[in-house]
């Protein structure tokens, strides 16, 4: 490597030093940065100045002197650029725009029946133009959360069984359409990440999240870092529960995901239920989102004694879940997301007391157990925040 090419190594990485103290600060002044950077004086006002110049960073203002000039502050500019973030569900496009801090400036949703990568780059180009025409920003990069087994190095989504795709390079086909950085994550990661910036779980090192609903997904972050950045380590949709149980979308029998996905209630529900109307609704009933929580809704209102039943056997399954993930992981934090929440007073004390009372002796005293308090919304932020983490926080 040339003396050149070394020089502009070393400055960006201590860029990006000081870049991370700044982002994570609520304003830091640049005796501070260089104390926490070990570089020196000279070093950080050189290189805050050239970060001053192109925008990227502000100062906002004073601290409270200590004695002498009081010293000026500094932060990131959060209108700098925009961060583009893309939920691919099932059905459904969810197109997020933030600034570099996480604030939501709009969000689109777009419902399909067959989702293609022609389609979702046909769409994004429509709504980058309506964005940059809104907004004037340049974007920094585009994130994109799918559901299934996702290569998140080489921005590959392996094997998504609820859009249908096997092996397609997405950050390759991304890159190529827009010259933007991509990165591509499995949601539940993507969830998780959300959960580390803007949720309760930033206050610990080792979290599990489980999410429940029309499928079910897990990950896990160790020392504040995904465990994987493939997107298979944790597939806890597909850990097997009920041997020559339940045909799973994954091709295996009796994955939880078979067992315990809306459907498999719905079904449950309606197998069971007396009531012709209901049995009629769930034969009628599409497979969507919206139509298996409709379907459990009015369940839950037309015959309440089944829907406890069915959601009381739900509660000693997902508290079986909780167990092995305690036993395996023995988390400080673990959190419960996804569509399944709008029925949590009918499951999750049931599940969190049975994790508990089963779990090995001692794995559980300090666990601290929660719901999620973002909402739909962290499907999407967390990919974006990967963008942010990878073009402005770390060094490449």
């Amino acid at each position: 490597m040339s003396k050149k090419a070394t020089k502009q190594v070393m400055k960006d990485m201590n860029e990006k030093l000081i870049l991370k103290q700044i982002y994570y600060s609520d304003g830091i002044d640049r005796a501070s940065l260089a104390k926490k950077t070990n570089l020196s004086p000279a070093s950080v006002t050189n290189l805050v100045s050239e970060m001053k110049s192109n925008g990227l960073v502000i100062e906002i203002g004073n601290a409270i002197s200590t004695g002498g000039r009081r010293p000026i502050l500094l932060d990131i500019n959060p209108d700098y650029k925009y961060v583009i973030g893309i939920k691919i569900g099932y059905g459904y496009i969810n197109f997020m725009l933030t600034d570099l801090i996480g604030t939501i400036k709009d969000v689109k949703q777009k419902i399909f029946e067959n989702i293609t990568t022609e389609l979702v780059v046909s769409e994004l180009k429509k709504q980058m133009k309506q964005w940059f025409q809104r907004y004037k920003r340049d974007f920094l990069g585009i994130g994109v959360a799918v559901s299934g087994v996702v290569d998140s190095i080489n921005g590959t989504v392996i094997n998504s069984y609820l859009l249908k795709w096997k092996n397609i390079k997405l950050s390759e086909i991304l890159k190529k359409a827009f010259n933007k950085d991509v990165q591509i994550l499995n949601d539940v990661d993507s969830f998780a990440l959300a959960q580390l910036w803007f949720g309760r779980a930033k206050k610990y090192d080792n979290s599990v999240f489980l999410t429940l609903g029309v499928g079910i997904g897990g990950s896990v972050i160790l020392n504040k870092r995904l465990l994987s950045s493939y997107g298979g380590v944790s597939e806890f949709g597909h850990m097997t529960i009920r041997e020559n149980g339940n045909e799973c979308n994954c091709g295996s029998r009796g994955c939880l995901e078979a067992e315990a996905s809306f459907m498999e209630l719905a079904r449950t529900i309606a197998e069971k239920t007396k009531l012709e109307t209901l049995k009629r609704d769930f034969n009628m009933m599409q497979e969507t989102e919206s139509s298996e929580i409709e379907f459990l809704e009015r369940a839950k209102t037309s015959d309440k004694e089944t829907f406890y039943q069915v959601f009381s056997q739900y509660s000693d399954l997902i508290g079986l879940v909780l167990k092995n993930i305690i036993n395996i992981f023995k988390p400080e934090y673990l959190l419960i997301g996804g569509e399944a929440m709008e029925f949590s007073e009918y499951f999750y004390e049931k599940a969190i007391q049975y994790a508990k009372g089963n779990c090995f002796n001692g794995l559980s005293e300090n666990l601290n157990f929660d719901k999620d308090a973002i909402g739909e919304d962290a499907w999407t932020l967390g990919c974006i925040y990967r963008v942010i983490e990878n073009n402005i926080l770390t060094s490449k």
